[in-house]
């Protein structure tokens, strides 16, 4: 299980538990849309990711949308972590743009916390990604018995959330039309969703061992 051992890695030579000061690479980072275990089998149903022709937010960034291909484009930043050696495993930080400058990097960004329907854009991080993330761009992922992880957006909430506390922000997958391809939209609804088991359909993250 080549992710898992990627977190333990860097787990053990940060020495994370909680939030921390400082964020370490976590490798090359896939988002897809369905169950943990539907995508530890065949795949995401929908792989998230960028495109130039939209759909964009009222600020003209691209927001995160399905895309037909993404290979690793992304990559995932530990910045805490809950049970390093055991499952459920639920870890925290950003995710950027694959980049070699980190003071440069670009983060997913969820411009409005208590909105309904907010986007997921890649805007400026606002703090370098060794430093703990800004709440609008603060994600966890949760790994139980799959290889792939359960994804959330963490926004104002204490982080990182246990997996057995509701989570705050309930991903949808907003339908495609003839105008744009799907795309992830977040309502705020505090204690609204249960956090991932890996079981029910939402936010997935693959994690590569690069």
């Amino acid at each position: 299980m080549p992710s898992l051992c990627r977190t333990l890695i860097v787990s053990a030579l940060l020495g994370l538990s909680g939030v921390n000061a400082s964020c370490g690479d976590n490798g090359g980072a896939q988002l897809g849309w369905g169950s943990q275990a539907q995508a530890d089998k065949s795949g995401p149903a929908a792989i998230f990711g960028f495109n130039s022709s939209g759909p964009f937010d009222a600020a003209g960034n691209p927001i995160l949308s399905v895309v037909q291909t993404q290979d690793w484009d992304f990559e995932a930043w530990i910045c805490g972590q809950v049970s390093p050696n055991a499952y459920p495993q639920t870890t925290y930080g950003p995710v950027i743009a694959a980049t070699l400058q980190p003071a440069a990097a670009q983060c997913l960004t969820v411009s409005e916390l208590g909105a309904a329907n907010a986007t997921v854009s890649l805007q400026p991080c606002v703090n370098d990604i060794r430093a703990n993330p800004v709440p609008t761009q603060s994600f966890q992922w949760v790994g139980t018995a799959y290889i792939t992880y359960g994804f959330a957006f963490l926004g104002n909430q204490s982080a990182p959330v246990d997996p057995s506390v509701a989570t705050d922000y309930i991903p949808t997958l907003v339908p495609a039309t003839n105008a744009t391809a799907a795309y992830l939209c977040l309502d705020y609804s505090p204690g609204g969703l249960p956090a991932s088991t890996g079981l029910e359909t939402g936010l997935i993250l693959d994690l590569s061992d690069d």
